[in-house]
């Protein structure tokens, strides 16, 4: 692949003229060491790793000290070239120059860090290595017979001055992939140039100002003390910018070398004031006008995200960096794009710099989430519109390819082409032979999530994220989509040449296995059947792939397990974790469909019924328990008042609910989100969730079920809700059905379930009336008594 000279902020700009080799400096020759590597001490590890990659590729080990007739490789230091120093000046602190003079050759950079990018530059270039996944494996060092570097002034510097994935930026959990971020020029937390994460905590512990000025907390109450979320303090209130002022400069006198400070909020909302924007934002100005007056150069990050998304109607202080959070698949949506451009454009009216917050994933997906070309428009024009950094929730599943590859490349430059990129990443995965396969593969992912998912009712245009933790995008594949992948991944297998392709290939193959039993077993969306026959044919379809569905459910589960030990294809987002990634086998809807069949159809008996009695297994039994199930719901339809329902604890805004005295239905109005509940005891099994609702004209909202998963004793297991998409409501003022059909887990992070908390969580940015009637839930242990 040809290669770009420099990389800039604002474009591919040579700093320096490229001279044309005249004679190369050699570095291996005749299988024998023909130059030496000296390094600065802070530049030891770039230095070995120089020395180490050469060995592989040539077989020979460059000597760490001068000797005759060696070419002198100077590694972290200016060495003889007097232009060096001038050109580095002009750096920022990722970038390297490599330059030849009189002889000896130079790998440099502003930094640390910027003397490991040109390292790797070099063996890259010269030496052809590729760092494409975690892991021995993952490398790719051509053997070579001598190595040897032209004439050459080379200078690089990255589209962005802040590149940065999560969670391989920290070593500690995944030190093989935080190594391979590195090795492609991503930073760590040690390098980053910007603080930005949700911080505010640290500056308002309550065991600091709770009893003294509790005025600094939301209506004035602390919370408790460890909770760093949910609150924020209070904007409007001076005493808050003086308490934040001192922290930020303690902070400082502890952290001398300490670049910026995160002025992020914190996770969740709990803001005291109704509009949180023009209140934080002029209290950030504040805050980091004081702070800059003795401590100037500093930069404060903070977080655009969600309700503080909206820029200000007044200018940011200069050193202020707002990361504006959202995933960037969405600009899929021609509309989604002109809107987040839009945006773009109000945020760059108020700030002088501004960064990209993105949720990349990966894991905990369930197919290849494959968005590369897209990802490269998004950032081309990042780097067109001067964006100076861009942080990614990226948590990748390798059995994605060259998405973590590509994703790295496109940071350093953002004019890079996708496409070549892709090319190269397979045909150094898996050789030649096998890489149009393998890139048909991914291929036919792209075409995937670029053509079938927008649009479809899994895709939320408008929402920071995508909703990760719900499959229903499953729904969406076909049968020869699978058929396709496994052939093509079958072919690459075979046609792999090398043992390190091989070992490629496999662990795509292993992770497809993954996929595949994902897309498999996932307990589809049904359409209930309108006639006899349908009924029949879904019941005996039903009972004729139950067990292949349990065996599949299984095997992806125990995948999951085998996985979390392999240094590679390890889910960095554990799918178990989320109820609505784990499911048995079992179609919760489809048995449902069955169930509300016979009972509508068929109260005395009739063909579905004797059917099911007449078949024999599980899934047949199971169907004829359901038919007589009771709703479990407490007043369902609100005839004897509001009792037991209850607005749910951590609803936000102005959100109420009552029950109207001239109308028994559940009332749901304000503004923010959340909404009515009630605790139901059940048995782990399936359950249907039901209700209709009423909006009139006018109403923006949205509405989910959920059931929120409790121990028998009736407490909460954290971070446990098993739901429904987001629904935008119809405001057509007549009644609509909803429905969540659902698999109650036996276990949820290892407690055991005993109850749910049915919920109806509405949101609105605005005031709405949203009424609900006709509530039930059913439920039935999966194995029939």
């Amino acid at each position: 692949m040809r290669r770009r000279q420099l990389f800039g902020l604002a474009g591919a700009v040579a700093l320096t003229p490229w001279l044309r080799p005249k004679a190369g400096l050699p570095i291996v020759r005749d299988g024998r060491p023909a130059a030496a590597v000296l390094a600065a001490p802070d530049s030891e590890e770039a230095a070995a790793e120089l020395v180490a990659y050469v060995e592989r590729a040539t077989g020979v080990r460059l000597p760490r000290t001068p000797g005759a007739g060696l070419t002198p490789v100077h590694v972290g230091v200016p060495g003889p070239d007097p232009a060096v120093p001038g050109l580095l000046a002009k750096l920022d602190k990722d970038g390297f120059l490599i330059r030849s003079y009189q002889g000896s050759l130079t790998v440099v950079g502003p930094s640390v860090s910027g003397t490991a990018n040109g390292v790797r530059e070099f063996l890259e270039r010269y030496a052809g290595v590729r760092w494409l996944m975690p892991g021995p494996d993952g490398d790719d060092v051509p053997a070579l017979t001598g190595l040897e570097v032209p004439a050459v002034a080379l200078c690089q510097k990255p589209s962005f001055g802040m590149r940065s994935f999560s969670p391989l930026r920290d070593a500690a959990r995944y030190p093989l992939q935080h190594l391979w971020a590195r090795r492609n020029r991503m930073q760590t937390t040690a390098t980053e140039p910007i603080a930005f994460h949700h911080n505010l905590h640290t500056l308002f512990p309550v065991e600091r100002y709770g009893q003294t000025h509790p005025e600094y907390y939301p209506g004035g109450k602390p919370p408790p003390p460890g909770k760093l979320t949910g609150w924020q303090p209070a904007f409007s209130v001076p005493g808050t910018i003086d308490a934040a002022v001192t922290g930020i400069l303690e902070y400082f006198a502890a952290n001398p070398g300490a670049a910026s400070f995160s002025l992020g909020v914190n996770d969740g909302e709990g803001f005291a004031e109704t509009d949180p924007v023009p209140a934080y934002y002029a209290w950030v100005n504040e805050v980091v006008r004081r702070v800059l007056l003795t401590h100037p150069g500093k930069r404060f990050g903070l977080l655009a995200y969600r309700k503080l998304e909206t820029p200000p109607g007044f200018a940011l202080h200069k050193q202020v960096v707002p990361f504006l959070t959202q995933d960037r698949y969405a600009w899929t949506d021609p509309a989604v794009e002109s809107a987040a451009h839009a945006l773009v454009d109000r945020w760059l009216a108020v700030c002088s710099q501004l960064g990209f917050y993105d949720y990349l994933y990966g894991a905990p997906y369930l197919l290849p989430r494959m968005f590369t070309r897209r990802y490269a428009r998004t950032m081309k024009y990042a780097r067109q519109r001067g964006i100076v950094a861009h942080y990614a929730e990226l948590y990748p599943n390798w059995g994605e390819g060259p998405k973590p590859w590509v994703f790295a490349r496109l940071q350093w430059d953002a004019d890079a082409d996708p496409a070549a990129l892709q090319k190269e990443w397979c045909e150094r995965a898996v050789g030649p032979a096998a890489a149009g396969d393998l890139s048909a593969y991914f291929d036919l992912w792209e075409r995937f999530w670029a053509e079938r998912v927008p649009g479809s009712p899994w895709f939320l245009p408008n929402a920071t994220y995508q909703t990760f933790n719900l499959p229903q995008y499953l729904d969406l594949v076909e049968e020869s989509d699978l058929t396709r992948s496994r052939t093509l991944l079958d072919s690459v297998a075979g046609r792999a040449a090398t043992a390190p392709q091989k070992a490629r290939a496999t662990v795509l193959r292993r992770a497809y296995d993954f996929y595949e039993a994902s897309a498999l077993s996932y307990p589809r969306t049904v359409a209930p059947p309108v006639t006899q026959e349908a009924a029949l044919a879904m019941l005996r379809s039903g009972v004729g792939s139950h067990q292949r569905r349990l065996d599949l459910a299984a095997r992806r589960l125990a995948l999951i397990k085998e996985f979390a030990t392999d240094p590679v294809l390890v889910l960095q987002m554990n799918p178990a974790s989320f109820p609505n990634l784990t499911w048995t086998g079992w179609n919760p809807g489809e048995y449902w469909s069955l169930v509300a069949y016979i009972r509508a159809n068929e109260p005395t008996g009739g063909p579905v019924t004797d059917l099911a009695r007449s078949l024999s297994g599980p899934y047949a039994e199971l169907i004829l328990h359901g038919v007589p199930a009771p709703n479990l719901v407490v007043n369902p339809t609100l005839d004897t008042g509001l009792a037991p329902w209850t607005l749910l604890p951590r609803a936000n805004g102005t959100r109420a609910v009552s029950r109207p005295a001239d109308e028994a239905v559940l009332r749901v109005t304000g503004r923010g989100w959340g909404g009515p509940c009630q605790k139901i005891a059940v048995t782990p099994g399936l359950a249907r969730f039901t209700a209709k609702y009423r909006a009139p004209a006018g109403t923006s909202a949205s509405v989910q079920l959920a059931l929120d998963l409790f121990d028998p004793a009736g407490v909460a297991i954290p971070s446990s809700s098993v739901r429904s998409p987001v629904i935008s409501l119809r405001p057509t003022g007549t009644w609509t059905p909803l429905l969540l059909d659902a698999e109650i887990p036996d276990k949820a992070r290892n407690t055991p379930v005993g109850m749910v908390e049915l919920i109806f969580l509405v949101d609105s940015a605005a005031d709405v009336t949203v009424d609900f009637d006709d509530i039930a839930l059913f439920n039935v242990p999966k194995e029939a008594p």
